[in-house]
């Protein structure tokens, strides 16, 4: 018979487990359970707890390489986007515990909400060095926005957030469509200007969850992706949300898509700008491929990697 049990991995890690107290209380008993995994597994685990906005990125940078193999990011995308500010450029490995909102990193590592497997990174993960964009001075793993999807961002409650999830964003999302401004962003790509009605700088594949909106993006790209949707209208909106919902973005006739080393999102002056699910400034914005490494556990190097690199052009473009 077989034994169910969790069996000791063979490699003992020293990880250090980064988490967000206001994450919300539906989260308190999967972080107990991920917490559980990891020793089970004959880790020797410290919980470090932030404390505020930009508390994780302190407490990362801050660890000690002496004393800590891994440090796992327990929250969503904004404490793993906090957490891996504080790594960038130093030896420690990231991984993740997937207890967010969205979760867009967990679903482009192929972990999804699998907290089981996520406790299996220290020890049995593939360490992938990838090179986060930077928007400003800032790194970010996923993306950053301008458009809806941003002024969604802003208008989110957080109170709202932590008590009934994702359903704060619907209905943030349900308000902008109705309020339908119909804002034009302007966006420079290697000096080149293009305008749209949301414009997406991408250095993943997934947004807002498990769907694909960027197919051919991988974290470990030479190069970071641009998603334009030129629609402006209240129908644009909801034909967009349609396409997202089943993957169906990259097959829009007003979608086009470039590969850039530089973006700039120009204006207009002041109109918000989001990252990974955290409102970063507002245009006009500098955002580029970064020079410093990152490293990351994953289940799979494919994932993440590609195999040679590809030159910058369009990998598709409807115009």
């Amino acid at each position: 018979m077989v034994n169910k049990k969790e069996v000791a991995d063979p490699i003992r890690r020293r990880v250090a487990v980064i988490y967000n107290p206001v994450a919300g209380f539906r989260q308190r008993g999967r972080l107990r359970g991920f917490l559980k995994h990891l020793r089970a597994r004959g880790h020797d685990v410290v919980l470090r707890r932030t404390e505020g906005p930009g508390h994780a990125t302190n407490i990362a940078a801050e660890l000690d390489v002496a004393t800590v193999d891994v440090v796992v990011a327990a929250g969503g995308d904004g404490t793993i986007n906090e957490v891996a500010n504080g790594l960038i450029g130093r030896p420690i490995p990231m991984a993740i515990a997937p207890l967010g909102t969205a979760n867009v990193f967990a679903f482009e590592l192929g972990l999804g909400l699998k907290l089981k497997r996520a406790a299996e990174m220290p020890s049995q993960g593939r360490v992938a060095e990838i090179y986060p964009a930077l928007a400003g001075a800032r790194g970010f793993l996923l993306m950053v926005s301008a458009g809806p999807d941003a002024r969604v961002v802003a208008e989110v409650n957080s109170k709202l957030k932590r008590i009934i999830g994702k359903m704060a964003y619907v209905m943030a999302a349900v308000r902008e469509i109705v309020r339908n401004a119909e804002t034009t962003i302007t966006v420079t790509v290697d000096g080149h200007t293009h305008q749209a009605g949301l414009a997406i700088v991408t250095h993943a594949s997934h947004y807002a969850g498990p769907f694909v909106i960027s197919p051919d993006t991988r974290l470990g790209d030479d190069s970071i992706s641009v998603v334009l949707l030129k629609g402006t209208s209240r129908w644009a909106l909801v034909r967009y949300g349609f396409a997202l919902l089943t993957n169906r973005v990259a097959k829009l006739p007003d979608a086009t898509l470039l590969r850039a080393r530089r973006v700039r999102i120009d204006g207009p002056v002041g109109e918000p700008i989001q990252s990974d699910g955290d409102l970063i400034g507002q245009a006009p914005m500098e955002i580029a491929l970064g020079s410093r490494p990152l490293r990351i556990l994953v289940p799979d190097l494919s994932r993440v990697l590609v195999p040679t690199s590809t030159a910058i052009a369009p990998r598709w473009s409807h115009v």
